[in-house]
């Protein structure tokens, strides 16, 4: 597995255990965290202490919050994991999504972050 792989496990693996303040340490100080607007906590944030804001907000759109990683696959400076993650909105609805989270690293620090969501009805205004 490459340097950059390895980051972006290590970030996934200190998400699971709750420790944010690791994964913002993994990223670079100009990143660009890009979420797509289907989901609650969507929206663009600029820089480390943004994505610490959009962490807090993750935090506030759902009560119970995990992912699953299914994959990691790696090409350069490119890392994306593919996977599923779900929970509970403090609305109480159980909800989740598929996602392809596109990281782009430059010297072992996440540049940029992209995910891509398949919500579940829940999310996307159906009926579950």
């Amino acid at each position: 597995m490459s340097d950059n792989a390895d980051v972006i496990n290590g970030a996934y693996e200190s998400f699971s255990r709750g420790d944010i303040p690791a994964v913002i340490a993994t990223l670079d100080a100009d990143v660009q965290w890009d979420v797509t607007e289907s989901l609650p906590q969507g929206g663009s944030f600029q820089g480390p202490d943004a994505v610490g804001g959009f962490f807090q907000g993750l935090g506030e759109a759902w009560s119970d919050f995990s992912v699953e990683v299914e994959d990691v696959i790696e090409d350069g400076e490119h890392v994306v994991g593919v996977g599923r993650a779900h929970g509970r909105l403090r609305s109480g609805e159980t909800a989740g999504y598929g996602f392809a989270h596109v990281f782009t690293l430059a010297d072992g620090r996440i540049t940029r972050f992209r995910e891509y969501a398949d919500p579940d009805a829940a999310l996307s205004g159906g009926s579950s």
